[in-house]
């Protein structure tokens, strides 16, 4: 399962954060410069305004003074030409001052009634410098001042052999203008950084959506991939059926479950599926009650779950779950075989003693009577066969305790022309008795397997297909020996042209006690069956009623815990 980094994600809207900040820092930091050099402009216009203005008013005066004889025409025509100079334009104030700050001559009406609020330091420096420029308070407006050292001609003007005093010549310029212009600029300014940082926040904010959409995007193609992947991988069947009954889609476990093949089940209708198995695909109500179903479909054993798919963008579409249980039934019966064989060798634990002893005496008995009756009849014959079933209910006994001891197989390679060869020396009076022809066909010459075993087991084989033969009305009585090459392993087939086998015969004929014979103990299959349980490998019956018998055994080349018999 994958799990998404979310290390990767803090990281981008960390440095996302970062980058909105210091585009926010610029911001502030570059308007704040601007404003910072609008204003040293505007004061340096102004300064070089009033620094013209009082240097014109200054020339003015001096030449007024020259033309006079060295005296100056008087404080009216002075004090007219200040209020001139303050009409024209953006002076609000021109004037005289003393050191004190004093008014000595102004535009102004009301002399020093109204005057200019300078700054604390400004009279001072001015005194001490010769000159002062900055902005000061007049009356309800911010003016912006240049004064200068006159060299007191306005005192010997207007008061003639009075002390010579410092005076002052003094320039205020309007500043509401000036303030209006700066203010504009400020709130453009101011303006426009907002406008950047709003649309850097947009962008941030943009960017972060488009970010976590394709988060939320590659999520959803992650998640997508490992559902893929586990539906791929899911060992269960798995269908989507539509309302329609036509199969949407289908995980590789359903092609193999359905031995779909070319396309494959996608696409397919649910009635183009063979008969038994389009039963198994039937809808189901959706008030049903939802339930594991065992259903067998050419002759394999399947669980199936249908459950209704009620969020389903197509309503009566469901979710068919198959599951193969063939093998686990194969299981299942192997340990019911186990348990009956446990069984059994409980009770032939018991029965051997109890019966073997009083048996051996009737037989002795019996023998005894044989040659005390001999030649008189039916006395001997009534002996005889007193013999004869002791000596089978014996074999009965001996088969029931092989049953029930386990035995270490010892495996090794066995030739198998070599082994054909002695069975068939072995059973050739029976073979000719009932006329029956044995053929050997070997495309393996070697398996390996427990020699005595096995040769135990092709007999009881060939002595089932001899009774089979014997009671068949066939012309050309035939039991055919072959071995061919397996996937891990080697097959050896014991056939026979006999009248063969039904479906429940089969069924049951690995069972102990089973037998189709009027004297027959229902232990040869049997004791073949554990004789493969013991190789690890399995033995299969294949037979039709009229056409014969086959009998398919696998003896594998290694040992396989994966492998199973039935």
């Amino acid at each position: 399962m994958e799990v998404a980094d979310l290390s990767k994600e803090r990281s981008t809207i960390i440095i996302a954060i970062v980058t909105l900040i210091t585009i926010g820092l610029s911001l502030i930091v570059s308007t704040g410069q601007t404003l910072q050099q609008q204003e040293e402009a505007r004061l340096q216009h102004l300064q070089l305004t009033a620094r013209s203005v009082l240097q014109s008013v200054d020339i003015s005066l001096r030449t007024g003074i020259m033309t006079q004889n060295d005296r100056v025409s008087g404080l009216p025509s002075t004090a007219k030409f200040f209020r001139e100079l303050q009409k024209s334009g953006e002076v609000m104030f021109v004037g005289l001052l003393d050191e004190k700050g004093g008014q000595i001559l102004s535009s102004l009406e009301g002399g020093a009634t109204n005057t200019i609020l300078f700054p604390q330091q400004a009279i001072p420096k001015m005194v001490q410098t010769g000159s002062w420029n900055g902005i000061a308070q007049f009356g309800k407006h911010r003016v912006y001042v240049y004064a200068k050292h006159s060299n007191g001609l306005a005192t010997q003007a207007m008061e003639p052999g009075a002390p010579r005093h410092e005076t002052f010549l003094v320039v205020g310029l309007d500043m509401t203008k000036h303030f209006a212009i700066y203010k504009g600029f400020k709130q453009n300014a101011l303006f426009q950084a907002a406008y950047i940082l709003i649309a850097a926040i947009f962008t941030w904010a943009l960017a972060m959506a488009l970010l976590k959409r394709r988060e939320l995007a590659g999520k959803a193609l992650q998640l997508e991939r490992f559902q893929a992947r586990l539906l791929d991988n899911l060992p269960d069947g798995l269908l989507i059926v539509g309302p329609d009954n036509v199969i949407r889609a289908a995980n590789p476990a359903a092609h193999d479950v359905f031995n779909a093949k070319g396309s494959g089940l996608a696409g397919l209708s649910v009635s183009a599926l063979p008969e038994d198995l389009a039963n198994c695909l039937k809808s189901v109500p959706e008030d049903s009650k939802v339930d594991w179903e065992q259903v067998t479909a050419q002759g394999t054993h399947l669980e199936i779950l249908s459950v209704p798919l009620k969020e389903h963008k197509e309503a009566g579409s469901r979710l068919v779950l198959v599951r193969d249980r063939t093998r686990f039934r194969e299981l299942e019966k192997s340990l019911q075989d186990a348990e009956k064989m446990a069984a059994l060798g409980t009770l032939a634990a018991g029965m051997a003693h109890e019966i073997r002893n009083p048996l051996s005496a009737l037989r002795g008995f019996a023998q005894y009577f044989a040659k005390k009756f001999k030649g008189k009849e039916p006395d001997e014959t009534y002996a005889q066969t007193m013999i004869t079933e002791a000596d089978r209910l014996n074999r009965v006994i001996t088969d029931l305790l092989y049953l029930s001891r386990p035995r270490a197989v010892q495996k090794e390679e066995v030739d198998l022309v070599e082994l054909s060869e002695g069975i068939n020396n072995l059973l050739r009076l029976d073979l000719e008795s009932k006329d029956v022809q044995l053929e050997v066909s070997l495309e393996s010459s070697y398996v390996q397997a427990d020699a005595d075993l096995l040769k135990q087991t092709l007999i009881n084989l060939m002595l089932n297909s001899l009774d089979a033969l014997h009671a068949s009305d066939v012309e050309k009585k035939q039991i055919h020996i072959a071995s061919a090459y397996g996937e891990d392993g080697v097959w050896i087939f014991v056939r026979d042209n006999g009248p063969g086998m039904s479906k429940k015969q089969i069924d049951q004929a690995f069972e102990p006690f089973f037998t189709t014979k009027s004297k027959g103990t229902g232990l040869g299959l049997a004791l073949v069956h554990k004789t493969m349980m013991e190789h690890d490998g399995k033995a299969l019956i294949e037979s039709d009623a009229e056409r014969g018998c086959t009998i398919a055994l696998f003896f594998p080349d290694v040992e396989d815990e994966d492998t199973y018999v039935v």
